[in-house]
């Protein structure tokens, strides 16, 4: 049952990745990507080494949809919960 949104017609989901010409401090790789990515504090933009997925940095951002979702499960960490 779809609620929001359609099936995709996509047989897989991707994301543009944009190369940030950075150096991985973890394996000192040289293709550090940056991409926008939902996760359970809500979307965030990340740039992230893909030779050894170590997380340079993690930026809270608005939706793709134009608006901040922030699920209530960061809430509850928040208050000690």
């Amino acid at each position: 049952m779809t609620m929001l949104f359609g099936r995709p017609e996509e047989p897989t989901l991707s994301v543009t990745r944009t190369p940030l010409h950075e150096t991985c401090p973890e394996c000192g790789g040289d293709g550090v990507e940056g991409y926008p990515m939902l996760d359970l504090r809500g979307w965030c933009l990340v740039a992230r080494c893909p030779a050894c997925l170590h997380v340079l940095r993690r930026e809270p951002s608005p939706t793709p949809f134009g608006f901040t979702y922030v699920p209530f499960s960061a809430h509850l960490r928040d208050s000690g919960g």
